[in-house]
């Protein structure tokens, strides 16, 4: 079964999120949907703010979908699919709009390239962070620029070459990767949503000028991110990665 998104809006906010019945994990359909989705609610002159986040009260988002990484035998399947992920970021970097994003749960890998691609992030104290690519034979190479960019090239490293090791939220606050922390994880929507109210009142303009602001020195990313999902991609074909896809999915 495929991941599916969903979008309501209400009023000046939108509403997106997403589902997949293995932790929230990224198929190929999933990045399109949510591609789509923030492409089209950049150009929606009626939203001022987007209010980001997966569904249900467990893990935000386990990454790319194990099923699928097992289904990769070809260099050209297996970089577009990695290329779903810079391609969703590029989308949310773009994005007129700023993106509130809400993090009830742990992250591994793509969850985390997502939590870095937003504006402004909101988290439980459940929202652990993991960079497990290691574990599989590949690296994290596609959502490396936007998690630089957030936590810089230390917090990077302690993330991606200890792929076993769990951060808690706390770390994320400390680290830049969340903004804020709800202490009572059953407030966590309400604080999104208050938060997402108090940005629909700002001058829209100033808005799109601060995002432009924050993500100056990025106009490069198109180029760097189809260069590392194939790289990535290189990687996930080779006996290594292919042994420990079958290892997951058996």
């Amino acid at each position: 079964m495929s991941g599916t998104s969903q979008l309501e809006i209400e009023g000046h906010i939108a509403k997106l999120s997403f589902y997949s019945p293995a932790s929230n994990a990224c198929d190929p359909n999933l990045l399109d949907s949510l591609v789509d989705a923030f492409k089209q609610l950049s150009s929606d002159k009626d939203i001022k703010v987007i209010l980001f986040s997966s569904q249900g009260t467990g893990a935000f988002c386990a990454g790319a979908s194990i099923k699928h990484l097992g289904a990769l035998t070809d260099i050209r399947t297996a970089t577009a699919f990695f290329n779903g992920f810079g391609r969703l970021i590029l989308a949310m970097k773009s994005c007129e709009k700023i993106i509130i994003t809400q993090v009830q749960g742990k992250s591994v890998g793509g969850g985390l390239g997502i939590i870095a691609a937003s504006d402004y992030v909101l988290a439980s104290p459940k929202a652990g962070l993991k960079l497990s690519e290691l574990n599989i034979g590949i690296g994290p190479l596609v959502i490396a620029p936007a998690l630089i960019r957030k936590m810089g090239v230390t917090a990077f490293t302690n993330l991606c070459l200890q792929p076993t090791q769990w951060q808690d939220a706390n770390w994320g606050l400390q680290n830049g990767l969340f903004n804020q922390m709800v202490s009572e994880p059953e407030n966590l929507r309400a604080q999104a949503l208050e938060k997402a109210a108090a940005y629909k009142d700002y001058d829209t303009q100033a808005l799109k000028e601060i995002k432009e602001v924050l993500w100056q020195g990025t106009t490069h990313w198109e180029k760097l991110l189809a260069e590392n999902a194939a790289k990535t991609a290189a990687l996930s074909i080779m006996p290594t990665a292919q042994a420990a896809f079958k290892k997951f999915n058996s």
